[in-house]
């Protein structure tokens, strides 16, 4: 791995936070986006989830679509075909996801909103209720790092029921009572 793309990794990072959830650290949900982001292959490392830098350029793209200047050919084609401009007011635009025509949810913000409406909205529901309460919302948060963050919940991981199976085996034996079995079972 090459320092350049070291670096975009730790891009990803969420830094700045007022308020840190206790059912999933910030360490441990930056752990999750830094595996997402590895294990992808490298072209396509930079625009699988969008950070602030990237937010602005795709802003700067869109308020200037002729300008050659700003990024290179690719991102300006990929930036005007997926996101489009909604202005909040006057002169402070946010970037909506053409494809669902909600606003893209940057790394930095993603923390905060995921423990926000996975504890209030969907109260720990899981990752279902917490994946459609998500999409409802937001663009370009990937459903696997919503099911990565709700394994790694902390009051989840407590309420999930254990399915383990139970043995099987039938008890043979010789004579009467030449075996016993006993079985604990703890409430």
């Amino acid at each position: 791995m090459t320092l350049k793309n070291k670096r975009s990794f730790n891009q990803h990072r969420v830094t700045h936070f007022i308020m840190e959830y206790t059912f999933i650290s910030k360490n441990t949900f930056n752990k999750i986006i830094d595996q997402y982001i590895m294990n992808l292959p490298v072209p396509k490392q930079e625009k699988a989830l969008i950070n602030l830098d990237l937010l602005n350029k795709i802003k700067q793209i869109l308020l200037n679509p002729k300008d050659s200047a700003v990024c290179n050919k690719n991102m300006r084609d990929w930036a005007k075909k997926r996101f489009r401009l909604e202005e909040v007011t006057p002169g402070d635009y946010r970037v909506i996801t053409k494809a669902n025509n909600n606003p893209v949810l940057v790394v930095e913000n993603m923390y905060e909103i995921l423990c926000r409406t996975h504890a209030e909205t969907t109260q720990h529901g899981g990752q279902r209720q917490t994946w459609k309460s998500i999409i409802e919302k937001w663009s370009w948060i990937k459903q696997d790092i919503v099911e990565k963050f709700v394994n790694n919940c902390a009051i989840c991981a407590v309420r999930k029921p254990s399915f383990h199976p139970l043995a099987a085996k039938p008890i043979i034996t010789n004579n009467f009572l030449s075996r016993v079995q006993v079985n604990f079972i703890f409430v």
